[in-house]
């Protein structure tokens, strides 16, 4: 069979459920594309293949499609390859209407990563690795889905007081979940979200670290929170993750693009939380969103946008330079975006106070994203805590 069979990715799960043992009893496979010797396998989280063509013994065609259009330019592959003999294959993966994105890496368990070699010709990325009847993994970044999350969440659940709390469910039932450190002293909170985009997995990889330095038993990050609680989702879009899409959810929504009309289910989800910490009495007092873009970038809301403290942002910004690699260019691009429905924006216009998109590399060292990650925390909660809560109020 050279080609996938399509079975649809909605709500209905049953009814997929049905499809699919429908095919099995034909003797089809929906998640599998093989040939004489060679197989394609999407039947993981996070896969993305589309149709495939053998060209000669060892070359193949993949096409990659969005899960809809219009689109940015992301296009996210992942699937796995396997031969009933040892040989060294050459892979061309075209992308519908995009140029590739994401640089190719291989894994033997789907776990550890490393790069593997390329070539790029117009829309079509060529790998040429080599195969045998052990599976390999090749996807353009690190595999970080669903478990992956829980595991991180659970591990810290029981840390310094810390507790996992369900926002609710994704629009296919996913569960939603958020990390509370919280004193009942305390009323300022810190917010952290990430995995907005799917593929963009450097910004999950700045957060793990950044939130867990957040949540550390040194002395800096105890101080910081006798004073500020923390809530932490850090997968807001999980079926989009799960389903391999290059930028939006399961009902074809950008959710960086939904905190105005609230359409989807996620983004009402952190709406209502944050509102219910306000109702309650908490003073939201920032809020950092986790990304990945070409390059590392730190998307601020400009000084005079009327935020308070004025220049925090500026600050953290100013003394993470001081205290990151030389090699590691802190760039800060202010702006404001009305009218987008940005979450950066959304907080805001919504609370008066700084939030920020922070945003790494595809392609930056990984050890590097670490590293910035805990200097960034570090420092913001250096800076944080120089202020006063009345620093967090408007000028009368």
């Amino acid at each position: 069979m050279g080609q996938f069979l399509s079975v649809p990715m909605g709500t209905n799960r049953m009814k997929n459920i049905f499809i699919l043992l429908v095919l099995s009893a034909l003797g089809l496979d929906s998640y599998a594309c093989s040939f004489k010797q060679v197989t394609f396998v999407r039947d993981f989280e996070m896969a993305r293949l589309d149709h495939c063509t053998q060209l000669s013994d060892n070359q193949f065609q993949l096409k990659i499609n969005a899960e809809n259009r219009p689109i940015n330019h992301s296009p996210w592959y992942a699937f796995q390859v396997k031969s009933k003999v040892a040989q060294a294959i050459a892979i061309a993966i075209e992308f519908e209407q995009e140029k590739p994105r994401y640089l190719p890496k291989m894994s033997v368990d789907g776990k550890n990563w490393q790069d593997i070699p390329f070539t790029v010709d117009d829309n079509k990325l060529i790998i040429k690795p080599s195969v045998s009847s052990n599976p390999i993994w090749i996807a353009g970044q690190e595999l970080l889905g669903e478990k992956y999350y829980q595991q991180w969440l659970s591990q810290h659940a029981t840390r310094n007081s810390t507790k996992l709390i369900r926002l609710g469910q994704s629009t296919q039932g996913r569960a939603i979940d958020a990390l509370i450190s919280k004193n009942d002293n305390n009323s300022e909170w810190l917010v952290l979200i990430g995995r907005q985009h799917p593929p963009e997995v450097t910004g999950a990889l700045a957060m793990f670290p950044f939130a867990s330095r957040l949540l550390s038993n040194d002395s800096l990050a105890k101080k910081f929170r006798q004073r500020f609680n923390l809530i932490i989702v850090p997968l807001l879009n999980p079926d989009g993750v799960a389903q391999g899409h290059w930028r939006h959810n399961i009902n074809g929504i950008d959710l960086n693009r939904d905190w105005i009309e609230f359409s989807q289910a996620e983004t009402r989800l952190v709406r209502d939380k944050l509102n219910a910490i306000v109702e309650q009495g908490g003073k939201l007092v920032m809020a950092v969103d986790f990304h990945s873009t070409q390059q590392d970038v730190f998307y601020t809301m400009p000084t005079d946008y009327g935020l308070h403290p004025k220049t925090l942002v500026v600050d953290w910004l100013k003394l993470l330079k001081q205290k990151t690699a030389s090699s590691f260019v802190v760039r800060n691009k202010p702006g404001s975006s009305p009218g987008r429905g940005i979450f950066k924006q959304y907080f805001a216009d919504t609370f008066g106070v700084h939030a920020i998109t922070y945003e790494m590399g595809d392609n930056t060292n990984r050890m590097m994203i670490s590293h910035v990650a805990n200097q960034a925390a570090l420092t913001l909660m250096e800076t944080l805590l120089t202020t006063s809560p009345s620093d967090f109020q408007p000028e009368n």
